[in-house]
């Protein structure tokens, strides 16, 4: 009995692997794999940094159109925001893409590990909170609780 119940667990497995089990395995894999990424950034992200706040001291940003049909993906060069804006609206070739942003943004920190100030920068794709940042204004980093140099998104 024990050894028909074994055989029919084989064939059972076989019939599944031959009917797609190998891409549900697949995809929870692939799923486990980014859960699991997202799930070490998030404990790093609490145990290796502090939350401080940051002076920004410099503010960079440059717009590229973008149009997105099925998986093609079409962009432009990267482009002044005005004139991006302006094409996306009135120009008839450009009129069905999206304005994107790239706003890079030079600051300056108290690290809490020596108690002094260091500059670092990041490169977003909006600005946080969907408001413009301007040079001068303070806004929130995490600073790395081993090396002054370090920093990252809040």
């Amino acid at each position: 009995m024990l050894r028909n119940f074994g055989q029919w667990i084989i064939v059972m497995i076989n019939g599944l692997l031959n009917y797609g089990a190998n891409r549900v395995m697949s995809f929870g894999l692939v799923a486990l794999g980014v859960g699991g990424f997202y799930i070490y950034d998030r404990y790093d992200k609490n145990a290796n940094y502090l939350p401080v706040q940051a002076r920004v001291t410099n503010v960079q940003e440059v717009c590229y159109l973008e149009k997105r049909a099925g998986r093609t993906r079409t962009t432009s060069d990267t482009l002044a925001c005005d004139k991006a804006q302006y094409l996306a609206k009135n120009h008839p070739s450009w009129q069905d893409f999206t304005v994107k942003y790239k706003v890079t943004v030079d600051y300056d920190y108290v690290s809490p590990v020596d108690n002094r100030t260091h500059s670092g920068k990041q490169t977003l794709a909006a600005y946080p909170d969907g408001k413009k940042i301007y040079r001068g204004e303070i806004f929130n980093i995490r600073a790395s609780k081993t090396d002054p140099n370090k920093s990252r998104e809040s």
